[in-house]
């Protein structure tokens, strides 16, 4: 049989793990480049496999938690919000607010722990508002910098419902100010409508005087018409010239000065009373729905207590119509999703949600309803560049104005299908320049950009060649921006990351968590130095004291040069200033009765555990005889397997009989790797040196290393690479040496 040698190099791994189907399509770069595992490695931008960095356990989490979201006050700023079953507490600068040590710091709020994952946020300087369907709007308000505040959202004007048309529906009010009662013709009212908004317009002012110039013989308290509004004299006399048009307090229609010819004096004081409409806020409903007492925070029109009137309004949004999902800002105006209903406020007014002039007109910079033209009601929404993108269940959207030359208003907004793959009820993110969003199914991450070719935003699959490294299901998106990765937590508590770039070929790696811990969720906020973003995550596992829910943050990722005894590579781990000789510890308690890697003065002590009381106790022959750094923690492991070789060869040389002779890795400060053949032993790779002493720390190691390979030939020759100690690894390129036969 003839034998064939060839040398196969592996130069980068920006692929990851690429999906099984992909095992076949050797013709492509997402083989040439992936990996087939890639679990606690991160294919960074430049080429290599890095380890990630380990977790450091902050606090206990609330039995009750569920969530972790971020309040962002500044750039240098931010907070990680714990949400629990009615309550929220708050983390920054790497450790949890508390009111005395130990003692959380805690806020009350309404939403139930399963609500919560569907809070809509929208952060604005000192507060985040927040939407969900079951509660009324809302805001937590930073009062300081170690307290927040919970209140529903007061609104002012609305937004209300369109004016009922069925003359035969009518309501009066019994008084026009303070607290009155509204009766109906027929049951509009239910006990959800507690605490709304109700709108009452008047019939007509046709039993009201026009507002004349000159006219004569003024009374005090004389009603007149003008400009769509109500005045009463509050002086008498002869009209002025100047038609009243304010819209509160008092003023003069004229000079109240004689003219030349000695005729006069003209004008007359007017006070406004109301316009066209009247605004209540509702405080209780009869049994049979057919009237309300309510509490008037806008004058109502005077003819309401005499004349019925079949133009009212109740809130879009009550107990009894449900709350709005979604809340963000765009075009200068808070905007709330209720259903298929578009609610944006008053332009730079967020909580003013009127929609006409005290005269009755609409102005461009006034508040609009607009109802959504699509099959199912938005899931979520972002704003971007001149328009919002928002998906549905079964399309994507762009909403933008129609004129973009003139300012979003009533009048000129529309929706407009941007693509047909749906989304999931999975928060987005905004990336860069792109919105990335999870398609209907769980299963598909989409990043949308605006494409000006084709006037869309195109919304491309990163999980293309990665289809199963979503399985079985994504539930929250956490953008680092200053690591320049894209992570995802699945429902079955890992975690994928996805660098984030600008070249064609990116993929995946897989965080698990040491100690088979499950991430329920995950949150990015800036850290203590204001510079870079820490990736914090909301855990929950199995111990042998029963199961526990934790806050952790990931440590800091390493930069070369870096020293060893600050590697950071282990979870729910701590890190001690140990005296000299020092070998006893205490405190360990989320720790106790497991086995933990251990790093004293950047040297492994390996097989210990933490007692059942929470104390650890190291060889007192294994520590430094001087002061050092103690790192302790759940340990991990970061694999890597390659694809089977594809040889560019005439013919291909697919389905032979293969056998590596040999490889090589290059690695790049890298301290304690084992690699070999998948299916074989996997061996030490990196050799002491010769003159370092035994107890003495191993120094970091960057070069080229021989990687024993034991294997027979077969056609599924695969190299694993593996690191299991508490310190760094990284993989610059792998270099094989391949014979095959010819069958």
């Amino acid at each position: 049989m003839a034998v064939r040698v060839i040398r196969h190099l592996l130069t980068a791994f920006t692929a990851g793990e690429i999906s099984p189907l992909l095992y076949g399509r050797v013709d492509t770069q997402q083989y040439q480049f992936g990996l087939q595992a890639c679990e606690n490695f991160v294919p960074v931008n430049e080429g290599p496999l890095v380890k990630r960095p380990g977790f450091e356990f902050i606090r206990d989490a609330d039995e009750g938690a569920v969530w972790l979201s971020a309040f962002r006050f500044s750039v240098t700023q931010e907070y990680a919000i714990e949400w629990g079953d009615a309550s929220a507490r708050f983390y920054t600068n790497g450790g949890r607010i508390e009111t005395s040590p130990g003692v959380a710091y805690e806020i009350t709020t309404p939403y139930a722990a399963a609500h919560v994952p569907q809070l809509s946020i929208q952060q604005s300087f000192d507060r985040i508002y927040i939407d969900h369907r079951s509660y009324p709007p809302a805001s937590i308000t930073r009062t300081s910098a170690v307290t927040f505040v919970h209140a529903a959202s007061t609104f002012k004007s609305g937004p209300f419902t369109d004016v009922n048309t069925d003359e035969a529906v009518t309501v009066t009010a019994s008084g026009v100010t303070g607290s009155v009662t509204i009766t109906a013709s027929a049951a509009i009212f239910s006990a959800g409508h507690v605490g709304s908004l109700f709108r009452i317009e008047a019939k007509d002012f046709s039993d009201i005087p026009a507002w004349e110039a000159l006219a004569k013989d003024v009374a005090i308290g004389n009603l007149r018409r003008s400009d769509g509004k109500v005045y009463s004299a509050a002086t008498a006399g002869v009209t002025g010239s100047v038609p009243p048009t304010h819209d509160s307090g008092t003023e003069w229609d004229g000079s109240n000065t004689k003219q030349h010819n000695d005729d006069g004096p003209f004008g007359v004081k007017w006070t406004y009373l109301h316009d066209r409409f009247g605004i209540a806020q509702i405080t209780a409903v009869a049994g049979d729905g057919l009237s309300c007492t309510a509490t008037v925070l806008r004058r109502f029109p005077g003819s309401t207590t005499s004349v019925a009137t079949h133009r009212w309004a109740h809130s879009v949004w009550s107990a009894a119509a449900g709350y709005p999902q979604i809340v963000l800002h765009a075009f200068g105006r808070q905007v709330h999703f209720k259903d298929y209903d578009l609610c944006a406020s008053v332009s730079g007014d967020f909580l003013n949600h009127q929609a006409f002039t005290s005269a009755g007109t609409v102005a461009a910079d006034m508040a609009f309803r607009r109802r959504l033209a699509a099959d199912n009601p938005p899931l979520w929404a972002l704003a971007d560049r001149k328009a919002m993108q928002v998906g549905t269940a079964s399309i994507e959207l762009a909403i933008a104005p129609v004129n973009a030359q003139a300012a979003v208003s009533g009048d000129n907004i529309d929706s407009s299908p941007q693509s047909f793959y749906g989304s999931e009820p999975v928060w987005p993110v905004q990336v860069g320049s792109e919105a990335v969003f999870v398609e209907r199914g769980g299963r598909q991450l989409r990043s949308a950009a605006y494409d000006f070719g084709s006037d869309r935003y195109l919304a491309t699959d990163l999980t293309a060649a990665a289809g199963h490294i979503t399985a079985p299901g994504l539930v929250q998106l956490a953008p680092q921006r200053s690591g320049r990765m894209l992570h995802a937590v699945r429902e079955d508590g890992q975690i994928i990351t996805h660098p984030i770039n600008r070249g064609e070929i990116k993929g995946f790696g897989r965080l698990i968590p040491g100690g088979d811990a499950q991430v329920l969720s995950a949150v990015c906020v800036m850290g203590d130095d204001g510079k870079t973003d820490d990736l914090w995550v909301l855990v929950s596992r199995d111990t042998p004291g029963g199961a526990r829910k934790e806050v952790w943050k990931q440590s800091r990722w390493r930069d070369l040069g870096d020293a060893l005894d600050e590697a950071f590579f282990v979870d729910a781990g701590l890190r001690i200033e140990a005296s000299a000789g020092q070998n006893v510890f205490s405190g360990l308690t989320h720790l106790a009765g497991q086995a933990v890697a251990v790093l004293a003065g950047g040297g492994v002590i390996a097989g210990q555990s933490v007692a059942s009381d929470g104390t650890l106790t190291l060889p007192a022959e294994l520590v430094p005889v001087a002061a050092y750094t103690l790192i302790v923690g759940l340990p991990y492991t970061a694999r890597a397997v390659t694809l089977r070789p594809y040889v560019n060869a005439p013919g291909g040389w697919q389905g032979f009989l293969q056998k590596i002779s040999n490889a090589f890795a290059r690695l790049i400060e890298t301290v304690g790797m084992l690699g070999g053949a998948t299916d074989g032993p996997l061996e030490d790779v990196i050799e002491r040196p010769a003159n370092a002493a035994m107890d003495a720390q191993i120094p970091a190691y960057t070069g080229d290393v021989t990687v024993q390979v034991t294997s027979d030939p077969d056609r599924d020759t695969t190299i694993t690479m593996e690191s299991a100690t508490p310190l760094p690894a990284t993989i610059a390129m792998l270099s094989f040496k391949i014979e095959s036969g010819d069958r």
